[in-house]
């Protein structure tokens, strides 16, 4: 990972802020998020739901609806450009071309109405300027490199005629098409069951090594974080709360939230049939607490957590949290 990290990131977060303007008051979905991806690497993202994941994702190929989003503040480098201040006819070469989205629900995303391979092949036809039998070809082969059998049939097929793990490799085929330099994956494994879910899990890291792209992989599932990172970032209520890689998260969890969620899985070592959970709920964006939004649900918290925002501070090399009290410390409440 110390050799990762001396390369110039791919892509480059700072400061971002995305916020929704409702009849309910101001929703931070995004509040000041910096964060880097390099090249070749998985960065994990983990939280609960209405955490921010998503729309910080969506966020960087300028994807949030305005209105009601609007980008308040940030920049989002990318390969040297900064995605909010491009063009949309520069935006259009970028999105499904050198980023690429794979969503959590493929039925949702692919048209019912077209075949498989069309839908492939109108994504080669835009962004490389393919002629429709160029672009059938490669979509024959995009189909055959995520592994799905008899490729040259699955084209002619309508989405609904495949089961939910084939979809979901379409979804990917047609993400990887192009060879996009950074693959964004929102959650591809958990509309699957256990089994489709390894082979998926499994695929995307041997395609990660393939075509050699970076990958930003949303989940809440600590498992498959652990299978597909080399670093995590947790976020909560629509900030970082932590950032390091994946065995320190694992091994040396320091924000409330990182403790809570890592106890939160399920222990094979013990006989209890009983879950730790975090107490509480994910805050309403639009009525946060006053001070760190984490503090009602924390057992740790004192008059300076609920009074002020701790900054998000290196407290080891390349291991940042946004705490007061990293690791849980105790104190006199003060």
């Amino acid at each position: 990972m110390s050799e990762m990290m001396e390369k110039k990131p791919l892509l480059e977060v700072k400061n971002l802020k995305t916020y929704f303007h409702s009849a309910g008051g101001l929703v931070k979905a995004v509040d000041d998020v910096s964060f880097d991806v390099y090249e070749g690497e998985t960065l994990g993202i983990v939280g609960e739901s209405g955490c921010g994941k998503s729309i910080t994702c969506m966020s960087l190929a300028r994807l949030v609806e305005c209105p009601p989003g609007k980008y308040e503040g940030g920049e989002i480098l990318f390969d040297g450009q900064d995605m909010l201040k491009i063009s949309d006819a520069e935006l259009r070469k970028i999105r499904g071309n050198k980023i690429s989205y794979i969503f959590q629900e493929p039925m949702t995303s692919l048209n019912p109405v077209f075949k498989i391979g069309k839908q492939i092949e109108e994504v080669l036809r835009v962004h490389r300027n393919m002629s429709k039998e160029e672009a059938k070809k490669e979509a024959i082969h995009a189909l055959d490199l995520v592994r799905i059998p008899n490729p040259e049939r699955i084209v002619n097929e309508y989405p609904f005629a495949l089961s939910g793990g084939m979809r979901q490799r379409v979804m990917i085929a047609m993400a990887l098409a192009c060879s996009p330099k950074l693959l964004v994956a929102d959650e591809p494994t958990t509309a699957l069951d256990v089994t489709i879910q390894a082979q998926v899990l499994d695929l995307m890291n041997d395609l990660k090594k393939e075509i050699d792209t970076s990958i930003l992989f949303i989940t809440h599932d600590l498992s498959v974080i652990a299978e597909m990172a080399d670093r995590v970032m947790v976020m909560y209520a629509g900030k970082v709360v932590e950032l390091a890689d994946v065995n320190t998260i694992f091994e040396k969890p320091l924000h409330p939230y990182t403790i809570g969620l890592i106890s939160s899985r399920p222990d094979m070592s013990t006989t209890s049939d009983r879950l730790n959970v975090i107490p509480g709920n994910v805050p309403d964006l639009s009525d946060l607490p006053t001070g760190c939004a984490f503090n009602p649900r924390c057992p740790y918290a004192s008059d300076k957590c609920r009074e002020g925002i701790s900054e998000l501070v290196e407290v080891e090399p390349n291991h940042f949290v946004r705490c007061y009290y990293p690791g849980g410390e105790k104190h006199d409440g003060n």
